[in-house]
């Protein structure tokens, strides 16, 4: 009798030292992945008021993404596509805007494509109507989006033959 109630004790210390582990285990804090400290970092400047900083913090989250895969409706960092980008970009500091292109460029303040600033947009009819991309620009005639399904978010130039064909305007969003 003696042994049977010590091994229901050892069983009974052995579950509590398990359930112990457990909970401790379970009450810390998960390491972040790499894209979580990078919007981490980010996030960290985003108190500044001005819009030359706003547009800087946009750049700089946008950059953060580089070589995110394109997903079509995406808008988090497993995936985007180009407006998904915008959105995301723009809500992680706090910056309202509409999640497809098309509204994104009837909300935003246009902006004379020699006149745009880090962070303001540019917008592209690909098919001649609509539009129906759209990218971030991060200065020096460059923008980052997310091109097309097989492709990455990626830095292309404004002058280039393709994109200069396709530009519909540029805009702010902030």
């Amino acid at each position: 009798m003696i042994t049977i109630l010590g091994n229901c004790k050892h069983r009974i210390v052995i579950a509590l030292l398990f359930n112990l582990v457990f909970i401790v285990s379970c009450a810390s804090s998960p390491q972040p992945d790499a894209t979580a400290k990078k919007v981490e970092s980010v996030s960290k400047h985003t108190n500044k008021t001005s819009p030359r900083h706003k547009g800087q913090d946009i750049a700089a989250l946008a950059k953060s993404m580089l070589g995110t895969p394109y997903r079509y409706g995406g808008s988090s960092p497993n995936g985007f596509d180009c407006s998904g980008l915008v959105y995301y970009t723009h809500g992680k500091l706090g910056i309202k805007v509409p999640r497809t292109s098309n509204k994104q460029f009837n909300f935003a303040k246009p902006i004379k494509i020699n006149r745009l600033q880090v962070g303001d947009v540019v917008f592209f009819r690909l098919n001649k109507k609509n539009i129906s991309h759209i990218g971030i620009y991060i200065g020096n005639n460059r923008f980052i989006h997310a091109p097309v399904s097989g492709k990455k978010v990626s830095i292309n130039y404004l002058n280039e033959p393709y994109w200069k064909s396709k530009i519909a305007g540029g805009g702010r969003l902030y």
